[in-house]
């Protein structure tokens, strides 16, 4: 409990001088972040992309969803807690359901039988709880191999391995290997199309990464309900089309 409590309160200090650093800006650490940027596009570049257009090309479309589906259901117990925490009560249970459903007559969550039964999937974690509980997302972040984040979604690479039933079982590394290569290879697969528009068409790929994921993360926790824009209630003198003419004749004669 005490070593709990020193790493709790070790992040919220990290929290508090990020905020404090990050002021307006949310990439302060833009320079840092640039070089873990360059270092995982350097490294997609060279390992992931061939790998992965293998993968592709291999293993067959169902197989590779069935994959998918697996690793989904595995890391869903980090849904359904956050459910929780949330106090959304009807999805937890739902996703409780959805878990239990795929988890055993799904084979492993291979195959999505819940979705057919009308138990939807979600998306969830410790960071959108974070923020819809009203702390701040902090400046934005870039991590070796694990990509862009907030800082408030730094909590999310613990809880997400505590709510992984792989972490307490211990298994070998015969399986644990496989588990990790087959996570990252389906994890890559889903974004390909993603990353070949964004290395096509952005000026700065940094830039078009890190606005898409903040923009992407905004919408999750405000599940596609965007805070009021104070500023668009400002009050701007209307100009009528019918009068802007003579405003502008006005505010051209000189002085007398």
């Amino acid at each position: 409990m005490r070593r709990i409590a020193v790493l709790c309160a070790g992040w919220a200090l990290i929290m508090l001088s990020g905020g404090c650093a990050g002021g307006g800006n949310v990439d302060p650490w833009e320079k840092t972040n640039r070089v873990f940027y360059n270092f995982d596009d350097g490294l997609d570049r060279a390992v992931l992309t061939p790998v992965n257009g293998f993968y592709v090309k291999v293993v067959p479309a169902p197989i590779r969803t069935g994959l998918g589906n697996g690793f989904d259901n595995l890391f869903y117990g980090n849904v359904i807690l956050n459910d929780f925490l949330q106090a959304k009560w009807n999805q937890g249970l739902g996703d409780t359901a959805r878990m239990a459903v795929n988890s055993t007559i799904g084979i492993a969550g291979i195959f999505d039988v819940a979705s057919r039964l009308g138990l939807p999937k979600h998306e969830n974690d410790i960071g959108i709880t974070l923020g819809k509980w009203g702390v701040a997302p902090g400046p934005y972040l870039v991590l070796p191999l694990l990509g862009p984040m907030t800082l408030r979604d730094t909590p999310g690479i613990v809880v997400a391995n505590a709510t992984n039933p792989v972490t307490w079982l211990f298994p070998p590394l015969y399986v644990t290997v496989p588990l990790g290569i087959g996570q990252a290879l389906d994890r890559r697969s889903r974004v390909d199309t993603a990353i070949q528009f964004r290395n096509a068409l952005a000026i700065d790929p940094y830039v078009f990464t890190r606005n898409a994921y903040l923009q992407y993360r905004d919408n999750l926790v405000h599940e596609g309900r965007k805070p009021v824009d104070q500023s668009l209630y400002e009050e701007v003198p209307e100009t009528s089309p019918a009068t802007a003419p003579a405003a502008t004749r006005a505010a051209s004669r000189p002085a007398r």
